[in-house]
């Protein structure tokens, strides 16, 4: 899952990829809106948020949401390092090191509250802007992995995806309804187009995959209250893992190579 990238990728690869990173999006998003009142997953909120405090003289809070903007691009800029270097050797290597650090983000969320026993407005974007970090690495990581196919910490784009391909297959459908009615029930000159169909799975994954985590991690948050984070920091730190594990084997690989070679 983490060994190859760009069209390199298999679309099964993909759906896997998507379908775990969508499922920590979604719980992160709705586990820290049900915590802190801040969607932290995506930066449109954000933006929102600070033109409308920045019109009611609230510059406090809009100078915090311009903050939390700023944590997001911070964590796409990391990554986006991290992946440029070769001090990691592999790219394995180097998306291991950036779900670690996003774990341990989302660990920092949940620490922040057991040592800081205050609920200021203040003290609530702090902790957002761990999770908008947090959110901007895993954003930038699954788009240099998958070649910019993949999005999974926000669904606008997806869901106009899904729109224009059920688009294409119905007209693609209406299509092949003519020649058998006889009838033409396909306006333009164009000729209509076979539906993608790995793309409308790929698509479906991850608005399911969100859907789901989102849920899950509304009702953990009720349940655990700021411990519920742990369980993503978790879910992203076995994502570390296993990312690592695939980089040993291609350093045991070129270790065996340069001693047969």
């Amino acid at each position: 899952m983490f060994s190859r990238e760009g069209s390199a990728r298999s679309d099964p690869q993909n759906r896997r990829l998507a379908g775990y990173l969508a499922f920590i999006g979604g719980f992160v998003n709705s586990c820290g809106f049900v915590l802190i009142g801040t969607f932290t997953s995506h930066v449109t909120g954000n933006v929102g948020r600070f033109a409308d405090d920045t019109a009611l003289g609230n510059y406090a809070a809009a100078g915090a949401a311009l903050t939390m903007i700023f944590a997001f691009i911070c964590g796409a800029f990391l990554v986006s390092m991290m992946l440029e270097t070769t001090f990691f050797r592999h790219k394995s290597r180097a998306y291991a090191a950036a779900l670690a650090i996003e774990a341990w983000l989302l660990a920092a969320f949940t620490a922040v509250s057991f040592f800081v026993a205050t609920t200021h407005p203040r003290l609530r974007d702090a902790e957002a802007l761990l999770l908008c970090a947090a959110m901007g690495m895993q954003n930038a990581l699954v788009t240099r992995l998958s070649g910019a196919v993949v999005r999974t910490t926000h669904l606008t784009g997806v869901v106009t995806d899904l729109g224009i391909e059920m688009a294409r297959w119905f007209r693609h459908w209406r299509g092949s309804l003519s020649g058998v009615v006889r009838v033409r029930l396909v306006l333009g000159a164009n000729v209509p187009e076979r539906p993608a169909i790995p793309r409308i799975y790929l698509l479906t994954t991850i608005a399911l995959a969100f859907l789901f985590g989102a849920g899950f991690g509304a009702v953990m948050a009720v349940q655990l209250g700021h411990a519920a984070m742990l369980v993503a920091a978790v879910a992203v730190g076995a994502g570390a893992l296993y990312a690592n594990s695939r980089g040993q084997r291609l350093d045991n690989d070129d270790a065996l190579s340069r001693r047969f070679g």
